[in-house]
């Protein structure tokens, strides 16, 4: 996976993030509720993975926790029918008891979502890096060549319990088609 080293930098920092993407990337809110109005609620999750598995070193760092298993899921979001984020949601064993244990069971619903309508959900550190787009063509039907994408990832409390979701934007095609 191409996370492991990526160059992040917080987020107040990252002077080069385009301007189209500037106030979706710092926004403090669900990014799902600002992609299901920026398209209609024609809005759905595309599962890829959800297993147990080791984070890596540095997403061991941004969230401060020395669990060897995680519960990590990766997805797609798409928005008028297009792939528009990859989402990368890393969810320590020692994060996942009582009522957070709910996170096991998202299946094809938003994680955005269900967080934030919980009480007390607070949002830490969020960093950004930009990537090849093309990290993700085995996701996707269309491929990108030399595109960059713009990925932030964000560190939130949920009843106190440190989890972290990376979200990589994903270009339009430079030639005008969607992805």
């Amino acid at each position: 996976m191409p996370f492991a080293d990526m160059n992040w930098q917080p987020a107040q920092n990252a002077k080069a993030i385009p301007s189209a993407l500037r106030d979706m990337i710092l926004d403090q809110h669900s990014l799902t509720r600002r992609l299901k109005q920026a398209h209609n609620n024609d809005f759905f999750v595309r599962v890829i993975s959800h297993d147990w598995q080791e984070p890596d070193a540095s997403e061991k760092a941004f969230i401060h926790c020395d669990d060897q298993r995680a519960s990590i899921r990766e997805v797609l979001l798409f928005g008028s029918g297009q792939p528009v984020v990859f989402a990368r949601s890393v969810l320590p064993e020692s994060s996942l008891s009582d009522e957070n244990k709910v996170l096991l069971e998202l299946g094809d619903r938003p994680l955005g979502e269900y967080i934030f309508s919980q009480p007390g959900l607070r949002r830490g550190t969020i960093e950004v890096a930009d990537m090849k787009a093309s990290e993700f063509n085995v996701y996707l039907d269309m491929k990108f060549t030399t595109e960059i994408a713009w990925a932030r990832r964000s560190l939130f409390y949920l009843r106190e319990k440190p989890i972290s979701v990376c979200e990589v934007f994903l270009p339009e095609r430079e030639d005008g088609g969607a992805v």
